[in-house]
C-alpha cells in the first residue's frame, strides 16, 4: 500500500511498482466523498456536481502544450486498484462537472465499479477537427491524463474506454481514429463525422464503436450540415463499419418502453470479434438518453427515456480489452 499525497488530497493507492511514475508535473485537489448511504452535491471548479452515494470526486490541474488544462475524477468509494476507467468529453457550453451530472455518470460509477474521468475542454472547444487548432492538442491531452491515471493511480491500461457527447463525442471520435492504441472501445452521442476527420481517420486498430444520435438533433443534423462540413450519421457509421470490416446487414431491435414522444431502433453490425452499434433515437434531440433535459426542447428537442445511455454505454464497452 502506497499513499501520495498532492495539495491536501490524501488518495491510498494500491499499485504494482512505484507509485508516481509519470513526472508529477501536475497537483490534485481535495478528494470530496459523498456519504455512504445518500448522494449528495459538491462543487468542482465552481461547478455542481452530483455524487451517488459510495462515489468521490477530485480534480486534477496540469500544464499541457503551454496551456493551463483540468480534468475530473469520479471514482467508487473505496478506492480499487486495477479498476477500468472510461475517458466522458462534455459538449460545446457545458463542462466536465456538468456532464457527470446531466448523464447521471455517478450512479453508474457507483453500480459498475469503473472510474469516469473527465476533461475541460480549453477556450470552449475541443482540437476535435485534425489542422483546426494546432496549438491546444486534446489528442496530446487526453495521452497524458491516460499516462497520470494508469501510472499513478492504477487504473487499467488494458480496459480504458472514451465516450462524448456532441463536440466532445466529436474529438472521442478523433481519439478513435488517432489513438486507438490507448482505447478498448468507443461511444459517441449526438456525434457525426467532420469532413476533415472522416479524411483524415486512419486508426494503428479500429475499435467497437457506438453511437447515439437523435433523428431531430437540431444541432448535429442526422443528415450532416455541408456548411459546417459535417458528414451525415449514416457516413460516419459507414466509415467505421468498412474499418472494421463489418457485415452489411445489422440485426434491429425496437425499444419504445416509456410514453415520451420517442422511440429508439438499435442496430447492431457484426464485425468479428467486435462490433458497431448504432442507436437511432426517433423524434430524439441534441441530448443524451436517460439523461436530463437540460434545455429546452424548443432549443435541443427531445429527451428519450427508454433507455439510460450510460448505461448502455457502459454495458457496450466493458465487453472489450486491449
Amino acid at each position: 500500500m502506497k499513499t501520495a499525497i498532492w495539495a491536501g488530497a490524501v488518495l491510498a493507492l494500491t499499485m504494482s511498482g512505484a507509485a508516481l511514475a509519470t513526472d508529477r508535473n501536475y497537483t490534485v485537489g481535495p478528494t470530496l466523498v459523498a456519504p455512504k448511504n445518500i448522494g449528495t452535491v459538491v462543487k468542482i471548479h465552481g461547478n455542481n456536481l452530483v455524487l451517488a452515494a459510495k462515489t468521490a470526486a477530485f480534480d486534477v490541474t496540469l500544464q499541457h502544450n503551454g496551456l493551463t488544462r483540468t480534468f475530473t475524477v469520479v471514482r467508487p468509494e473505496p478506492a480499487v486498484a486495477g479498476a477500468p476507467m472510461m475517458l466522458v468529453l462534455h459538449g460545446r457550453g457545458g463542462n466536465a462537472e456538468g456532464q457527470a451530472t446531466i448523464t447521471n455518470l455517478s450512479k453508474s460509477v457507483a453500480a459498475q465499479g469503473y472510474w469516469a474521468v473527465l476533461p475541460q475542454y480549453y477556450e470552449n472547444t475541443w482540437d476535435d477537427n485534425p489542422g483546426l487548432n494546432p496549438g491546444i492538442d486534446d489528442v496530446g491531452f487526453a495521452e497524458r491524463i491516460l499516462d497520470i491515471m494508469q501510472e499513478d493511480f492504477g487504473v487499467s491500461a488494458s480496459r480504458t474506454y472514451a465516450a462524448g457527447f456532441s463536440n466532445g463525442g466529436f474529438m472521442a471520435q478523433r481519439l478513435a481514429c488517432e489513438s486507438s492504441d490507448r482505447f478498448a472501445a468507443f461511444s459517441f452521442v449526438a456525434t457525426s463525422i467532420t469532413r476533415g476527420l472522416y479524411n483524415a481517420c486512419a486508426p494503428t486498430m479500429p475499435r467497437p464503436v457506438m453511437f447515439v444520435h437523435g433523428t431531430t438533433d437540431p444541432i448535429v443534423p442526422w443528415g450532416g450540415n455541408s456548411q459546417l462540413a459535417l458528414q451525415s450519421v449514416d457516413s460516419a457509421v459507414g466509415l467505421w463499419t468498412a474499418k472494421l470490416g463489418c457485415g452489411l446487414n445489422p440485426t434491429q431491435q425496437t425499444l419504445d418502453s416509456a410514453n415520451d414522444g420517442t422511440s429508439i431502433d438499435h442496430f447492431r453490425y457484426s464485425c468479428g470479434t467486435k462490433e458497431v452499434r448504432l442507436y437511432r433515437v426517433n423524434n430524439g434531440g441534441h441530448t443524451w438518453p436517460g439523461g436530463s433535459q437540460y434545455l429546452p426542447v424548443s432549443m435541443i428537442g427531445k429527451t428519450s427515456t427508454d433507455m439510460q445511455a450510460t448505461d448502455e454505454i457502459w454495458n457496450f464497452v466493458k465487453n472489450y480489452q486491449r
